[in-house]
């Protein structure tokens, strides 16, 4: 690749910025989490359970954190941050400990009464479940295969004891209220489609009910009979512990993670594709949002037509979805983690293109049948991506510093068009066959020259640039993540524009890498309105230009 630095290359370390003639206003096109104090969002809401306190305590998934809900208001608050909040299920012992399952790290992490956060289990690879007895025994699973029941001593006197496996895929688990010997737990197995009880000294485990789908979550009402959740139908049923009879209550549009009861016997249940908690009457299965979201881990963003108008298609970690401009409402596809989980989109009149940095992957989409087209693979870290009509697809893939052509079809099916690249992340491509890439690491902007595959640098001095698109006049919107602004540039007159600061970017995410994490989407329109997503608040922005 050729490098040239051209003359005007805009440094903001130095040159102070000039104005532009004409400001933005600003409007909110996908609103955020209902509740959610400024700052807080959770990110894929998956364990749910009750604390001694009366409230609810939520994992989440994607995004490191532990929250706390109040189910009466609707309020939302952070009682662990950071990636020690990494969390999947969580639990409350009868002293007021909470715990909580880091998947990815494979820990049972502990928040004690005096705020004391401990790891009082590791090297649990899948750890994923886990939940207190009525006698205050705390016990664990793993849910890579063979899974695993786990009890572990939190006082950590005991080494762990295994007290079964593989049971048929193990998850959210609640005891039988029985004590001592007798003791067991009823928990899902989502591989046979079945409801278990598990003897806690035997490890004898015996079918309750089955025909149940994909089972993930059961607990036990105040009764004593058992309610269950599917992930792929949505179905929140009741179970007869002692006959095994099962009734359908209600089904919740899925995925479903898992599900609480409260004292009065109402069912909440988590969705974690956009952060909502429902509230379902055991006896009507009337629905009522407590919490609400729209999106639940947000990246790239690209603008398109569909159904004759414009509209707005968002990539996000638990599958991409279509946002109306004018309402604001999303529109959520059919599930399908392994076809939908992006990262980065772009789209071109046949195709739907999206990468994804938490499994690199590229998939392209055919946009009239809405299925998968083309599934590649061999990847570093994948972030932006651009494409045309043409059949031209390009990826920015941040871990090796280079862009890629890729070629579905052809031998061999990707080519190298640039390298040596600090941290690339957002790509777009103008009508000249020119692709314009934000460097995170190196803070500039660059013009690739596809054909020569030499580079021009356009601007330098940003702050962590990530999303990028093109405007009329030879302007650059640029979302600047380590500034957590939005601005815009033009080389050619060495100028900038800060169209927006303080913007709710940047935020982290579990199994992506730092610092960009997952990257700021930008999209722009040809009358130079601005769109940005807001991953720290789940929510999409549109800037309008006021004056020419």
């Amino acid at each position: 690749m050729k490098l040239r630095s051209i003359g005007c290359a805009l440094g903001f370390a130095v040159m102070a910025s000039a104005a532009w003639a004409g400001g933005y206003e600003k409007s909110i096109v996908v609103s955020g989490i209902s509740g959610a104090a400024p700052g807080i969002t959770p990110h894929g809401i998956s364990g749910l359970n009750f604390g001694k306190d009366g409230k609810l305590y939520a994992g989440s998934v994607i995004g490191p954190g532990v929250y706390r809900v109040d189910v009466k208001t609707g309020a939302v608050d952070e009682v662990v941050a950071g990636m020690v909040g990494e969390s999947d299920d969580v639990a409350m012992g009868p002293d007021g400990t909470l715990v909580w399952t880091a998947i990815l790290s494979g820990e049972l992490r502990a928040k004690r009464p005096n705020g004391t956060i401990d790891v009082i289990a590791k090297s649990l690879p899948m750890i994923n479940p886990v939940n207190f007895t009525s006698e205050g025994r705390l016990f664990t699973g793993q849910i890579a295969k063979p899974d695993t029941l786990i009890e572990i001593d939190i006082t950590g006197k005991k080494p762990p004891r295994t007290v079964a496996s593989d049971m048929g895929g193990i998850n959210a688990f609640v005891d039988d209220g029985l004590r001592g010997e007798k003791a067991g737990l009823y928990v899902p197995l989502a591989d046979k489609g079945a409801v278990g009880r598990i003897d806690l000294a035997t490890g004898n485990l015996r079918i309750v009910a089955d025909g149940l789908g994909q089972p993930v979550s059961v607990k036990r009402d105040s009764h004593g009979g058992l309610v269950t959740l599917d992930w792929t139908t949505g179905r929140v049923s009741h179970v007869n512990a002692e006959s095994g009879e099962t009734q359908r209550i209600t089904t919740v549009p899925p995925p479903l993670d898992n599900l609480a009861i409260g004292p009065d016997d109402t069912i909440y249940v988590s969705r974690p594709t956009d952060n909502s908690i429902i509230a379902v009457h055991p006896a009507t299965g009337k629905q009522t949002p407590i919490v609400q979201g729209k999106l639940s881990a947000p990246g790239g963003l690209a603008l398109m037509q569909r159904d004759g108008k414009p509209a707005l298609i968002v990539s996000d970690a638990y599958g991409y979805r279509y946002a109306d401009l004018q309402t604001g409402d999303v529109e959520l596809l059919p599930f399908d983690l392994a076809a939908n989980a992006s990262t980065a989109v772009a789209v071109t009149a046949k195709h739907i293109i999206l990468s994804y940095v938490r499994r690199p992957s590229v998939t392209v989409i055919d946009r009239a049948s809405g299925r998968v087209s083309k599934a590649l693979s061999g990847f570093n870290v994948p972030m932006g991506v651009a494409a045309n009509d043409s059949g031209d697809i390009f990826v920015a893939d941040y871990g090796s510093g280079e862009i890629l052509q890729l070629m579905p079809g052809a031998t061999p099916d990707r080519k190298v068009v640039a390298s040596g690249l600090q941290g690339p992340v957002g790509l777009a491509l103008d009508q000249t066959g020119h692709l314009y890439v934000s460097e995170a690491a190196s803070g500039t902007i660059s013009r690739i020259e596809i054909a020569t595959q030499s580079k021009d640098v356009l601007v330098e001095g940003l702050s962590q640039p990530e999303g990028l698109a093109l405007l009329p006049g030879g302007k650059i919107a640029v979302a600047e993540v380590g500034a957590r602004r939005l601005s815009v540039v033009e080389a050619t007159k060495a100028s900038r524009v800060v169209v927006a600061d303080n913007l709710a970017v940047g935020a982290v995410f579990t199994r992506a890498p730092a610092p960009v994490y997952l990257p700021t989407g930008v999209a722009a329109d040809e009358r130079g309105a601005i769109y940005i997503t807001c991953d720290g608040d789940n929510t999409v922005l549109k800037f309008t230009p006021t004056s020419p």
